[in-house]
């Protein structure tokens, strides 16, 4: 132990005393500037006038209003579109979600070019309806509901789940579900409040109208006369649908009266919204929580992006997570971490717990792959670690209702609660967010904690590549495949996301990240992606991996894994002696070309994950089409003194590995007799430093490359 920390000690100093040579601070007001900016694009109105922009021969939409469309659930198959992009911007959106109490699983988009609502809307409106897409078969077959239409509150940014009426359906049949549903209204010129829809499922209601019942559709103006339901905004994030017979959302509570924009002083607190089932619709009421965050200078809150929420199965336990610098941190605590609020009573009460406590000897391994602030009036120079949600914030409760917190760091520039957002930039060409070095790399952490003791953490794994920008002179925006509208992009980054099965006993991290040995000039930005998953068994604390999840028999998606999402609840796993397998379903939504007012399909798939079990491999390989030499993968990568390379085989054959540096020249090459199945091949990287390395594997005439990092 003593060893360890005086290694991160020794790294720390190293950053520290190389700070002026190798990175720069990119402004006090960078991040928050950055966040303000991104907030804007997520909250911006499309034009209205759209179809003379639509491109519907690109819309795959026409099994919409079908049923019983089949799609394997192997490979991945379209589902729908929406009439462009902009619903799927928010990766804290849950719009992709299981119901293990009905095994069904629910989409929600916003309608195609070619899907007609009846009574048919508006023109202006059109494009503000509401489709679900339902599955009770993992993806094999479909049908699909419209669930809102208003002629002058058009719904943006949807996201919903099954609700299942449990005190009557014994049967779980889908005949008594409802599809439930959120997110914010327009009316073409400005942000005017929310919508909260439902409606019955099954049968005759697989169609194309809204239900008529009295409150099937509610819309919510940002000040309401309902006092049950309070001032909020932007009801986009963290739905949920619970055993407890609730389901969630969470909106955001801003400074100005409106509740519309961010507004100059920002955010100042999280609105929790119910929704409890009367008589065949919902009654909607929400808890406000008010952030304990530091006071700026201005008066506004130190704090940003959207809150975000988790519950856990029963609905009893849950957690509410801002980001921003608490009133009273010190040292290491003042960045812009998690100030987390709990309830377990279903949401009766909520009280602030313990916080993430990086002044502590157990954190400081992640303090030492940060740099320190660039000033500050203290006597010695702390390191600030910032979560960074830009890249996405996964939540989840455990079997033992404990949050995990999952998210990438960075350092803080400045230590002044006006400047604390003001991070560093690397690389004077690219500025990107990290070094992209050994110890200088956007690690993925897993925070896990419940308020009663200290925090612990994991490392899942560390990312290649980070978020193009998405406003000109943004770093990226040049590398941002994205089309610009008024000047501007969309920008899918890594999305990381986080799952559970339904008892909680594993939890599945997702992100997506580019092979930068293909991208542009090796660029270390977000512009070829793929879906990446590990798994963690929460009783033993092992972590497990598969390939990533795009098969190169997908090419609509391969290197193309836009805006995915995926489930908050998977499948029950099922366990064996050498393998964990979860179901889990994924959506990716793009178009071809990258155009933000096309029709953007929807993808989905939701093959079984394999997982390997703790002490018999690493890794299992899924759904690469053909046996070869591409199923194959390296883990840990980085690694430091082994690793290990799994190869799956569909026959025995020779297997020839060969370790290149970037040079090209051969360190090392091994050759063995591969049998059918499984094969594990341990690595020896003694004697070979720090960098990056490449590893040639070759079965029979097919050949493919592995990145190795070793650190």
């Amino acid at each position: 132990m003593k060893k360890q920390l005086l290694i991160g000690a020794l790294l720390l100093t190293t950053l520290a005393s190389n700070a002026q040579i190798k990175f720069q601070p990119s402004g006090k007001t960078d991040y928050a500037n950055k966040m303000f900016k991104n907030e804007q694009l997520l909250m911006r109105s499309e034009p209205i006038s759209q179809n003379a922009q639509l491109n519907v021969t690109n819309d795959e939409n026409s099994t919409s209003q079908s049923s019983n469309i089949a799609h394997p659930i192997n490979t991945w198959g379209v589902i729908g579109g929406s009439r462009n992009i902009y619903g799927m911007l928010v990766s804290a959106s849950k719009p992709l979600q299981y119901s293990d109490n009905l095994n069904a699983v629910s989409f929600i988009h916003r309608i195609s070019a070619s899907y007609l609502v009846s009574p048919s809307p508006a023109a202006t409106a059109q494009s503000g309806a509401i489709v679900a897409e339902i599955s009770n078969d993992w993806g094999v077959s479909w049908d699909s509901t419209c669930f809102w239409s208003n002629n002058t509150n058009w719904a943006r940014y949807p996201q919903g789940a099954i609700y299942n009426v449990p005190a009557t359906n014994t049967t779980n049949a889908m005949s008594s579900a409802y599809i439930v549903g959120s997110g914010p209204c327009t009316n073409g010129s400005g942000w005017v409040g929310n919508w909260y829809a439902s409606k019955q499922l099954g049968g005759l209601n697989y169609n194309n109208s809204p239900s008529t019942a009295v409150d099937a559709q509610q819309f919510m103006t940002t000040v309401p006369t309902n006092t049950q339901v309070g001032k909020h905004s932007f009801s986009r994030i963290s739905f949920s649908s619970t055993d407890d017979g609730k389901v969630r959302s969470i909106g955001a509570i801003n400074t100005d009266d409106a509740g519309t924009t961010f507004a100059t002083l920002g955010r100042k607190g999280a609105a929790v919204v119910k929704g409890t089932f009367n008589s065949g619709v919902f009654s909607w009421t929400s808890d406000s929580i008010i952030c304990d965050a530091a006071i700026r200078s201005d008066g506004g809150k130190s704090m940003g992006g959207q809150p975000q929420m988790a519950w856990n199965e029963s609905g009893t336990v849950g957690y509410v997570v801002f980001i921003g610098s608490k009133a009273g941190a010190t040292n290491s605590n003042k960045g812009w971490q998690p100030i987390v609020y709990k309830t377990t009573n279903s949401g009766a009460s909520w009280a602030i717990i313990n916080g993430i406590d990086f002044n502590s000897m157990a954190m400081a391994p992640i303090k030492s792959h940060i740099p320190a602030v660039w000033s500050s009036s203290l006597a010695s120079t702390p390191v600030l670690p910032r979560f960074n949600d830009a890249e996405g914030l996964g939540l989840v409760v455990d079997n033992s209702n404990k949050l995990h917190i999952i998210s990438t760091i960075v350092g803080t520039a400045y230590f002044d609660v006006d400047s604390v957002t003001g991070g560093y930039s690397f690389d004077a060409n690219e500025n990107y967010s990290w070094g992209h070095e050994p110890g200088n790399r956007p690690y993925v952490y897993d925070f896990i904690g419940d308020g009663s003791g200290s925090w612990t953490y994991i490392t899942v794994d560390s990312l290649s590549s980070e978020g193009p920008g998405s406003a000109s002179g943004d770093p990226g925006f040049d590398e941002n495949p994205w089309d610009a509208d008024g000047g501007n992009k969309v920008s899918s980054d890594s999305r990381i996301q986080a799952g559970r099965t339904p008892d909680g006993k594993y939890i599945i991290y997702s992100w997506a990240e580019s092979d930068t040995n293909f991208t542009n000039n090796a660029k270390k930005w977000n512009s070829l992606p793929n879906l990446h998953v590990r798994c963690l068994d929460v009783t033993t604390g092992s972590l497990s991996a598969t390939e990533p999840i795009i098969s190169t028999s997908s090419p609509g998606v391969s290197s193309r894994a836009m805006f995915h999402y995926m489930s908050s609840t998977s499948g029950s796993a099922a366990v064996s002696s050498n393998s964990i397998n979860i179901t889990m379903p994924f959506t990716v939504s793009n178009s071809l070309p990258y155009s933000q007012l096309t029709n953007n399909k929807h993808w989905y798939i939701s093959s079984v994950l394999k997982f390997k079990v703790p002490g018999s491999g690493n890794v299992s390989i899924l759904n690469n089409g053909t046996e070869n030499s591409s199923n194959s993968i390296i883990f840990p990568n980085p690694a430091k003194n082994s690793t290990s390379l799994l190869l799956e085989l569909n026959e025995n054959s020779s297997v020839d590995l060969v370790i290149l540096n970037t040079m090209g020249q051969i360190l090392k090459a091994i050759k063995i007799q591969g049998q059918i199945g499984e094969n594990n091949v341990n690595l020896d990287l003694n004697g070979m430093s720090t960098g990056i390395y490449f590893v040639n594997i070759k079965v029979g005439n097919s050949i493919s490359t592995k990145k190795l990092i070793i650190e």
